[in-house]
């Protein structure tokens, strides 16, 4: 949810101190959604926002500091521990550093953080703690965990029909308590030109390339379509059409597995792993065909930015990725860990331009119809606002000068003017 053109009239959550939780302050398409609708919160509303994470700093606070938005690293419990005791005793620690910060509105984004803040909202002083589901049920807890979270989170948004599915069906929420709120993605302005990074790839403009935007973790299917690659490179070599196919995304728990397997099926240079890409707008403008691999989606932001490019996509027959790309696509898709169909599905793009044109315009349509910023914005609107309203009393998040912090264990981080940089007084208190 980026910046948008149209702004509403009058804020109704004017000086509402709103906390964002999520994990890791790595970056991930939960962890960018939740970045943005903080901006917009803070832009059009303006609210008081805090993205609080846990671990080391990443590229989760770059993109805070990017957009100007304050962030935190706070003794969120996780990951989550096996002895009961132990996590009811953290899960206390990160409640009492809530109520320190004195929300109105905790929004916790993915599973795991949503459970934590369910638990914990009632104690913190919040008015409202709204469960952000962005998977189809992943990470999965103790039931007691899951159970009381559940029972005493007021309201829930999922960005996938199948997300809200496991949270009906699974988790047993009544339905008039989840809303879906499909994924904003708007494409920023590329930093470099498809020439620029087709130089950097060293490859040349007849080149066909394919790209996978994801981390390269267990949820995704990385290694069906390295061996899918095998296959169509095999089946087009003999058409005398170099294709070559980049991995974006951050090195997480698969990278050295993949790296083997790539070596093991000898794919040389028709692979290449990216790492994360800051420009992914201008990468995806240098791309002719996008690939989604996966054992398990919500909604996946990978998809959408390659649909916003204008590009075709194949992919996984996956409920999250099919709801992604609608139904002028479901031929495209193949099953699970099939290489055999994904293959055919690439080698049937890579030979018909005309098609690869087709179904990219029609994907970027879809992109600006159905995953409009504005849209998802819109929607979360009132849902945050449901029990927070313009009366709220103007008020600002503690911070490092605020000696109650000396608890929590935490840092904050503040930006600095339109540049949005951290001032570098970061220290709430000693570990």
């Amino acid at each position: 949810m980026p910046d948008t053109d149209k702004k509403d009239d009058a804020p109704v959550l004017a000086q509402a101190r709103i906390i964002v939780v999520i994990g890791p302050l790595e970056l991930g398409g939960a962890e960018r959604q939740a970045i943005q609708l903080a901006r917009c919160l803070m832009q059009e509303q303006q609210a008081i926002v805090e993205v609080w994470g846990c671990g080391p700093p990443g590229r989760a606070t770059e993109l805070c500091d990017e957009f100007g938005v304050r962030w935190r690293v706070a003794p969120i419990p996780l990951p989550w521990s096996k002895k009961r005791s132990e996590q009811l005793k953290r899960l206390a620690g990160f409640a009492r550093a809530l109520r320190q910060a004195r929300p109105n509105v905790i929004l916790p984004f993915m599973f795991l953080p949503s459970v934590v803040c369910g638990l914990t909202w009632r104690l913190t002083g919040a008015r409202l703690c709204v469960w952000n589901q962005r998977d189809e049920g992943r990470d999965r807890l103790d039931a007691w965990a899951e159970t009381w979270a559940t029972r005493l989170t007021p309201r829930f948004v999922a960005n996938s029909g199948h997300g809200a599915e496991f949270l009906t069906q699974t988790l047993g929420v009544r339905g008039e308590r989840v809303s879906v709120v499909h994924n904003g993605v708007r494409l920023a302005a590329p930093e470099r030109d498809r020439s620029d990074w087709r130089a950097q790839l060293e490859v040349s403009d007849n080149c066909l390339l394919a790209c996978m935007v994801a981390n390269l973790h267990s949820f995704k299917d990385h290694e069906t379509l390295l061996r899918a690659w095998r296959i169509a490179v095999d089946r087009l070599t003999p058409e005398k059409l170099e294709t070559v196919l980049l991995l974006a995304g951050r090195f997480d728990d698969k990278y050295t597995e993949l790296k083997q397997l790539a070596g093991d099926l000898r794919l040389g240079d028709s692979i290449r792993f990216l790492g994360p890409v800051k420009d992914i707008s201008g990468l995806l403008h240098a791309v002719d065909l996008g690939v989604h691999s996966s054992i398990n989606e919500g909604c996946p932001n990978g998809v959408l930015e390659c649909m916003a490019a204008g590009l075709a996509v194949v992919g996984t027959d996956y409920a999250g990725i099919r709801e992604a790309l609608g139904p002028r696509s479901y031929e495209f898709l193949s099953a699970p860990r099939d290489a055999e169909a994904l293959a055919a599905q690439i080698v049937r793009f890579a030979l018909d331009p005309a098609l690869r044109a087709e179904v990219g315009a029609a994907n970027r349509l879809r992109a600006e119809t159905e995953f409009d910023p504005r849209a998802s914005y819109e929607k979360m609107l009132p849902i945050i606002a449901s029990r927070v309203g313009s009366s709220t009393q103007p008020a600002t998040m503690p911070d490092e000068s605020d000696g109650n912090l000396e608890e929590s264990n935490g840092a904050v981080r503040r930006p600095r003017g339109r540049s949005g940089l951290s001032d570098g007084r970061t220290e709430a208190g000693k570990r």
